[in-house]
């Protein structure tokens, strides 16, 4: 399935607000299209959200700030403070180092010099096939994508909350070959601007075509966004003044 497809079966289906995302990891350079946008000293969690926000293609690499993002996409290899746990610590994440240590043990990324960095693009510009793709969204558009998974396995969706860099739940997605609810982390919020009301929906390219179906089921059910709400088709509890004016409008002979 071509990326732009899917962006159209989303645009119909779930409306997000901002560009849903294709992201791939690339091996050699020469893969990365000449109107990639390259920035220096941003974080990883900036650019994915420049290319969502602008409609940009942007390639990021060694040359990012987040030493966690640089890390877990193995641009850049770990070092005394993030193996020791003192990050999470100094980040307000854990209460001492030896908490720390786990923070970072539980995160999923890739090895050291595998990837020469990340190419980001809204997926309607069908710059490259993802390895993964990730959409931000209100809660009730996402909860459409927990609905499209589950609707021909049944089941639950398990997923792992870290409250801390999302961009490796992001990843695990594709590692694991497995779709991931993402509660967007704090520091995407900070330095990326997802914004309070977002949350995040990341999945391996490989579930593009199964979703983009399951979301065209599921809506022709009657499961859809803008959630259609119940109760305006109930009957409002007017003010009294108002139900005895439509009483006496009944009653009348132009009723």
């Amino acid at each position: 399935m071509k990326p732009s497809d899917f962006a159209n079966v989303l645009q119909k289906y779930v409306k997000p607000q901002t560009f849903p995302l294709g992201f791939k990891l690339v091996r050699n350079l020469s893969e990365v299209p000449e109107r990639a946008r390259r920035f220096d000293n941003i974080t990883i969690c900036q650019g994915y959200n420049l290319a969502r926000y602008y409609r940009w293609t942007v390639f990021l690499n060694e040359n990012t700030v987040c030493p966690i993002g640089l890390i877990l996409y193995g641009l850049a290899k770990p070092d005394e403070l993030y193996s020791s746990g003192e990050l999470a610590v100094a980040g307000g994440y854990a209460d001492n180092t030896e908490i720390g240590k786990k923070f970072e043990e539980s995160i999923v990324g890739l090895d050291f010099g595998k990837y020469a960095g990340i190419l980001v693009f809204p997926l309607e510009r069908d710059e490259a096939e993802p390895d993964f793709a990730v959409i931000h969204g209100m809660p009730a558009q996402i909860l459409r994508f927990v609905h499209a998974v589950l609707y021909d396995t049944g089941g639950a969706l398990e997923t792992r909350i870290l409250g801390r860099a999302s961009c490796s739940e992001y990843l695990e997605a594709f590692i694991e070959k497995k779709p991931r609810f993402v509660l967007t982390c704090y520091g995407e919020r900070v330095f990326g601007l997802t914004q309070d009301y977002e949350v995040s929906f990341a999945f391996p390219w490989e579930m593009a075509e199964r979703i983009a179906r399951n979301l065209e089921k599921t809506h022709r059910k009657g499961i859809r966004f803008p959630v259609p709400l119940s109760g305006l088709r109930s009957p409002p509890v007017l003010p009294e003044k108002y139900a005895e004016s439509l009483e006496n409008i009944r009653k009348s002979d132009h009723g």
